[in-house]
């Protein structure tokens, strides 16, 4: 190897990682310029998944790689025209399969090229953030008009009639959640997705004419199912090009249980009647991504006091502190709390709590609040006084760092982990990526960052869940092991049975809907009659109250 990229491994994170990346990517090894070499060992050092995407498209170190194309990152306008260029001759051929082939090796060298500048230092984190998310959401437009016309192709065009009776073209729009609804993915996140159409209707092969009779026309229902099991299919789909992105359908109304696709009125239905603390906070970032986007601006106004309110019971805000508690215990496996950097203490999602907390609180009537980007929200906060400007400052810093470590323990080999390596080389390494002289220095910085998150996070988040009744658990699903020590402290002689009917009487039976103020109020009835129950002792405590 050369002299200049000799210099560049010798200066690498993870000097064994880069030699063994130029020995293996054809082409890597005559690099001569000296800028290209020192990305390429970063590339090398960071991500041995990205290194092995190189060795299958030794092409793309001279046609992506170079430092004229990492120097600035890409718009979203450059990656739709891109992409359209070969979208639209083939929608008109009905090439698909050749067009979903195209589009995942499109997104892999984006990826590619985005870890790239991130490694090497060219990219800080609200434009590697915002990149990945905008390649999501070219990607993601384009699967589903592919997927739309086929369906328009074997089946017809769904339509629905207006209030004169009309027959009137029924659109469909893909609308993001979470980190992809606020443009901040990482390099392994899910996509949260909801599938929204404009009413109900038929299906036909012609346009109907006016005020005409259905018929026995496919209902809109079945299309746009099909059309949302079809979406899922291809962006999940795993192909000698990679798959797009991994899909998470829970966060629709009813969960798994609940159907793929629903109608306006179907979601202002359930909203209205059933929706929950959490939902209200998974709306807040909700986002068009693909499809019709006047469809998706009438969803969010339908939805916009209910994800706004302008005030929320004393229950609710305990829900919120809970929400993280209860992530806590179930959800983060034993001995990672104080290593997961999304979930732990002090970690990603706490920063977020602080954040929407304050939005629903506050957005509804003020609303400048309202928005679903972390960053700019936290300078939000700070000028409307609900965090003081140093506060906002530093939560603001500790994201970018959680962010950027998230990022490099993801690269390492495109999985989706947010555990900082337990074993010191690893954890050496993840400080030489991250820029620090040394493990220590760096193992410091996460504790000032995480140790500052958590203080804030008790401060304006949890606190919030002193006041609760800390009688029996917030909930009753997963927590009937809990329950059943509490019925069992106040006496019930059978808290299995006990427990079944409290939860029945809380939430209703498994066939019928229950609305969140319902559920509040029997909560709090539980507790009026849990606090009149005698509490056990021992085991010769006096006896028991039978509840049925």
């Amino acid at each position: 190897m050369n002299r200049v990229i000799e210099s560049a491994i010798q200066s690498a994170a993870d000097p064994a990682r880069a030699r063994h990346g130029f020995q293996h990517v054809p082409g890597a090894a005559s690099v001569t310029d000296s800028e290209q070499a020192r990305i390429l060992a970063a590339l090398f050092s960071g991500s041995p998944a990205m290194t092995a995407l190189l060795e299958k498209h030794p092409g793309w170190v001279q046609s992506v790689l170079v430092p004229e194309n990492l120097a600035y990152p890409r718009q979203e306008q450059g990656l739709r025209r891109e992409v359209n260029g070969f979208l639209q001759p083939a929608l008109q051929a009905r090439e698909y399969a050749g067009a979903f082939s195209r589009l995942r090796q499109f997104k892999q060298r984006e990826m590619l090229r985005i870890a790239a500048r991130d490694l090497g230092r060219l990219g800080n984190t609200p434009q590697v953030i915002r990149e990945i998310s905008n390649v999501a959401d070219v990607c993601l437009a384009a699967t589903l008009q592919l997927c739309r016309e086929q369906l328009v192709q074997r089946l017809g065009q769904p339509y629905h009639q207006d209030a004169d009776g009309l027959w009137q073209p029924t659109e469909f729009c893909v609308l993001g959640l979470g980190k992809l609804g606020g443009q901040e993915l990482n390099y392994s996140s899910d996509v949260d997705v909801i599938f929204v159409y404009t009413d109900e209707g038929s299906v036909f092969k012609t346009p109907p004419r006016p005020k005409a009779p259905a018929g026995s026309a496919m209902p809109n229902h079945s299309f746009f199912k099909r059309l949302a099991e079809s979406f899922v299919a291809e962006v999940g789909r795993a192909t000698e090009d990679g798959a797009l992105y991994r899909i998470d359908l829970r966060l629709r109304p009813e969960g798994d249980a609940g159907p793929f696709a629903r109608s306006l009125a179907g979601y202002e239905n359930f909203y209205s009647q059933w929706g929950q603390t959490w939902e209200r906070m998974m709306l807040l970032k909700a986002r068009c991504v693909a499809g019709d986007a006047g469809l998706a601006a009438e969803f969010l106004e339908m939805v916009q006091s209910f994800r706004y309110p302008r005030s929320l019971s004393e229950g609710a805000l305990r829900e919120i502190a809970a929400m993280k508690t209860r992530t806590e215990k179930e959800v983060i496996r034993p001995g990672e709390l104080e290593r997961d950097v999304k979930r732990g203490r002090g970690g990603i999602r706490e920063i977020e709590f602080v954040v929407q907390t304050a939005q629903i609180l506050h957005a509804g009537r003020s609303p400048f609040l309202q928005g679903a980007q972390t960053l700019p929200l936290l300078q939000k906060l700070a000028q409307y006084k609900l965090l003081a400007e140093d506060e906002a400052s530093e939560l603001a810093a500790a994201y970018c760092f959680l962010r950027n470590v998230e990022h490099r323990l993801q690269m390492e080999h495109n999985l989706q982990t947010h555990t900082l390596p337990a074993d010191p080389p690893g954890r050496a390494r993840l400080a030489a990526l991250m820029g620090f002289a040394g493990r220590a220095e760096f193992e410091a910085a996460v504790q000032r960052h995480t140790q500052f998150v958590r203080e804030t996070y008790e401060k304006f988040v949890k606190a919030e869940e002193s006041g609760a009744p800390s009688l029996f658990p917030a909930k009753f699903r997963g927590e009937e092991s809990e329950w059943k020590k509490v019925l069992a402290a106040h006496s019930f002689l059978d808290p299995g049975h006990a427990f079944k009917l409290l939860e029945e009487f809380a939430h209703g039976p498994d066939y019928a809907h229950t609305s969140q103020r319902t559920t509040e109020l029997a909560m709090g009835l539980a507790s009026r009659v849990l606090a009149l129950c005698p509490k056990r002792s021992g085991a010769g405590a006096e006896t028991g109250l039978p509840l049925h």
